[in-house]
């Protein structure tokens, strides 16, 4: 005997976090409609036709690309913050990063540091996004202080 699944249509939570998510990438209403058609395979182009499965696909997706850039900005702030505690003389000021136990050293004097003299009194692996780029204004201003 064969069974039919019932197709299960688009929650309207999912309609809204969609819609949220194309406007923040900067999409056009015909940019969207273009690209869930191609996503359907032509079977439509609106975002209330498409089935719970495919919304929950999308919106996993764009969450995954989402958090990729995040973490991808993030670790381009941590190696900028690593390079300007080279300018800085409490810091990693004239020494080497060119061993992994010099590499590690200096990465527990910059975690030290965050720890004790940041606002946010953490290690610099454990920050967000916004924290990482106060932390980088932070170091920029003792290496600017330094160089006068």
């Amino acid at each position: 005997m064969k069974t039919i699944m019932k197709e299960r249509f688009i929650t309207p939570q999912q309609i809204k976090a969609l819609q949220a998510q194309f406007h923040k990438m900067g999409f056009t209403d015909e940019d969207r409609h273009g690209f869930i058609s191609q996503f359907t395979a032509g079977r439509t182009d609106s975002t209330s036709g498409l089935t719970k499965e495919e919304a929950g696909l999308l919106l996993s997706r764009f969450n995954k690309e989402s958090a990729d850039r995040i973490r991808k900005e993030a670790r381009a702030l941590v190696k900028q913050i690593s390079s300007l505690s080279f300018r800085i003389s409490c810091l990693n000021r004239n020494y080497t990063n060119d061993t992994p136990e010099d590499f590690e050293m200096n990465k527990a004097k910059i975690n030290q540091f965050c720890r004790t003299r940041s606002k946010f009194r953490k290690n610099l692996t454990e920050m967000s996004l916004a924290e990482l780029k106060e932390v980088k204004r932070q170091f920029e201003a003792m290496a600017r202080k330094e160089e006068k």
